[in-house]
């Protein structure tokens, strides 16, 4: 499934070819994510280099095919990208979990994360026939508001979960969504 991604248009890629300059995008975009607040998996202020080898590594299970990068472009450029996380157990393979959810920080607001949602509802459903997604959202964010509006419950927590900082610390928010 991809779309084209006329300049001023979003288009949605999902598990394009791997490159050094999809990996280098994807990395600068997580990096701009976390050092604007996001929670995405790592803790402000990152650099490059400290994110690049989770890059890599995702990216690598994206090419043997064990997971599903979903990214959406606005013309040549990555303004939001997740990937769905595949389960190694059998009898789970109905599901996958979204991890590494982001959108562009500059366009915060705009409607993309919405967007994308929608294209990994399309991915999930169409794609991989799936019946249900999970994901985890770190407490204190705002985010869980913004996956309950986009028809995720929450199923449970993991108290005191994600260390922020020495006395920091978040709950981890598992989330739940029925696909059919």
């Amino acid at each position: 499934m991809s779309s084209s991604t006329l300049t001023g248009e979003i288009g949605v890629l999902v598990d394009p070819p791997v490159t050094a300059d999809l990996v280098n995008e994807m990395t600068d975009l997580w990096v701009r994510v976390t050092n604007a607040g996001g929670s995405a998996g790592f803790v402000a202020p990152v650099t490059v280099p400290q994110v690049r080898p989770t890059t890599v590594s995702i990216l690598a299970r994206v090419i043997d095919g064990t997971d599903t990068l979903v990214a959406l472009t606005e013309g040549e450029t990555i303004v939001g990208w997740c990937v769905l996380a595949s389960n190694d157990s059998p009898p789970r393979q109905g599901w996958r979990t979204v991890r590494h959810v982001q959108v562009d920080p500059d366009r915060q607001g705009s409607g993309l994360g919405g967007r994308l949602l929608a294209a990994v509802d399309t991915v999930a459903r169409s794609v991989l026939d799936l019946e249900a997604l999970s994901l985890k959202v770190r407490s204190g964010t705002g985010a869980e508001e913004f996956y309950l509006r986009h028809g995720f419950v929450e199923v449970g927590r993991l108290p005191h979960a994600v260390k922020i900082s020495a006395d920091d610390y978040r709950d981890d928010i598992i989330m739940w969504r029925r696909l059919r």
